[in-house]
């Protein structure tokens, strides 16, 4: 039996949520949108709230809530409005470990077979300072 007071995305609270908000697009001027342009700009504004409202029962069960308070909300929105580009610099990162990893291990390469050419150390630098300042743009991004 599902527990009556954790809050929870019901599919008919979002629904009514959504209707609200598209009824008060009703009374709004359209006028420096095209016709077109309103009709998408209403479409993300309810995919907004759909994600808006599930993310703060996401965060409200994360600190195990019974309801979902204003804070649940603030919180909920800036994790939205972060994300894209937190996920932008969370792949930099990524691709900066992976280079940094690459010019670890030819340094490693280079050191036990005692074989350094100018190309080889030239290549491990490069990857090593473009990979460490990568990973140095997400840390301090994050």
């Amino acid at each position: 039996m599902p527990n009556r007071h954790s809050p929870s995305n019901d599919p008919d609270s979002v629904a009514q949520v959504i209707s609200k908000a598209n009824d008060n697009l009703q009374n709004l001027d359209p006028t420096p949108f095209s016709e077109n342009a309103f009709t998408v700009l209403k479409e993300k504004i309810s995919d907004y709230i759909g994600q808006l409202v599930s993310e703060s029962s996401k965060v409200a069960k994360r600190y195990r809530a019974d309801t979902i308070s204003a804070a649940h909300v603030d919180r909920a929105s800036e994790y939205l409005v972060a994300n894209t580009s937190r996920r932008f610099f969370r792949h930099l990162g990524t691709l900066g470990g992976l280079l940094l990893g690459a010019s670890l291990s030819n340094l490693l390469s280079m050191t036990t077979s005692a074989t350094y050419t100018t190309l080889g150390i030239v290549i491990t630098t490069a990857l090593g300072l473009i990979g460490a300042f990568m990973v140095a743009t997400h840390i301090s991004k994050d």
